[in-house]
């Protein structure tokens, strides 16, 4: 696979996407770098998997939750409520998900309107240092889009911006492209979610290059305390020796409705991307991708989950395969062939 001109633009460029104050600063520079060549190398890798949606990341920004409405709500036009109201889009349809996330997501459905844009904060759900979000963009109007405008926003959390990444993908709800919805994760390390905090997202622009400047903020608090009490875990304390040496130790396998994930530490920096295939005892068969890492840990996330391809809740045990795909210094491709690294493992899932 060739991996695009633009994503190593977007890597090349890494300075104009982060802001130039807060806690950002206190890592170094190349560490930021690999950080976004990373996300968009990943990125390409997935866009087989994703060839109905318009993807996106960013690393620039970190994030925050729902459930209490702090702001007003902008009153429109009858017509115009009367057409946001009639939008429903859920996170689930939002993420592909089969199950039910109405026990953790807050309904918002609040709209700002501005610069002739209406962006509605659909429902947001948060769990262990990330939040999930959905959007509805549309022009006040009523009339098609002739282009992806996805927000463009900054996120505080209790009044401060917290270091780490976000993605997501966009697409249109109808054929006419009069309503274009977007899906976002923040990842929030270090940010204790359980507990009530204040956030804050605020988005300045809608779309790049030619981007619409506006306003359209949100404020709101929140906790991921339920999510997280009906989450799985199950240890795992596997180490593997990458082929430049450095050691990565598979802590942790954590599911729940919203997502399955791995966490990991690892003894310092790699041009190595980590991933692990796993195949359940019912025959499920699912790849764990890198989603989240500085030089000490990090993250693999269940790509299969936007297709509805999970571990089952109710398999026995499941053959995990951890491997590595190698990320080029300097030419302008990536494949996607998985070396394989150390032994096959298996884990008791009951």
């Amino acid at each position: 696979m060739s991996m695009n001109r633009e994503a190593y633009r977007l890597a090349n460029e890494i300075r104009t996407d982060f802001q130039a104050d807060g806690d950002r600063l206190m890592e170094r520079p190349e560490d930021l770098d690999m950080k976004t060549y990373e996300a968009n190398a990943l990125q390409e890798i997935r866009k087989e998997k994703r060839k109905a949606r318009r993807t996106f990341g960013k690393m620039a920004v970190a994030a925050c939750a729902a459930v209490t409405l702090l702001t007003g709500t902008v009153v429109f036009r009858q017509e115009v409520h009367a057409a946001i109201d009639r939008i429903a889009w859920s996170l689930e349809n939002a993420l592909g998900l089969s199950g039910d996330l109405a026990d953790y997501r807050e309904v918002i459905h609040t709209s700002v309107a501005d610069k002739g844009y209406v962006v509605t904060l659909q429902e947001a759900v948060i769990s262990e240092e990330k939040l999930t979000v959905n959007y509805t963009v549309q022009r006040e109007d009523g009339q098609p889009m002739e282009q992806y405008l996805t927000p463009m926003e900054i996120l505080y959390v209790n009044g401060k911006q917290p270091g780490g990444g976000a993605g997501g993908s966009a697409s249109f709800l109808d054929e006419t492209q009069t309503v274009l919805g977007v899906e976002m994760s923040y990842d929030i390390p270090g940010v204790d979610l359980s507990g009530e905090n204040e956030f804050q997202i605020r988005i300045g622009a809608l779309g790049s290059g030619n981007e619409v400047r506006g306003k359209w903020d949100f404020a709101f608090t929140a906790d991921g305390a339920a999510l997280m009490a009906d989450t799985r875990r199950i240890a795992i304390g596997k180490e593997f020796t990458l082929p430049d040496g450095v050691t990565v130790t598979l802590e942790e396998l954590t599911m729940n409705e919203l997502e399955q994930r791995i966490s990991f530490t690892k003894s310092g920096a790699t041009n190595y991307i980590q991933q692990v295939l796993a195949v359940d005892s019912e025959g499920h068969q699912v790849e764990f991708g890198l989603r989240s890492a500085d030089e000490t840990s990090g993250y693999l996330s269940n790509e299969e989950i936007i297709d509805d391809g999970r571990l089952s809740d109710t398999a026995e045990r499941v053959t995990m395969t951890f491997g590595v795909i190698e990320l080029p210094e300097e030419s302008g491709q990536i494949t996607d062939d998985f070396e394989p690294v150390g032994e096959v493992f298996e884990l008791e899932l009951q």
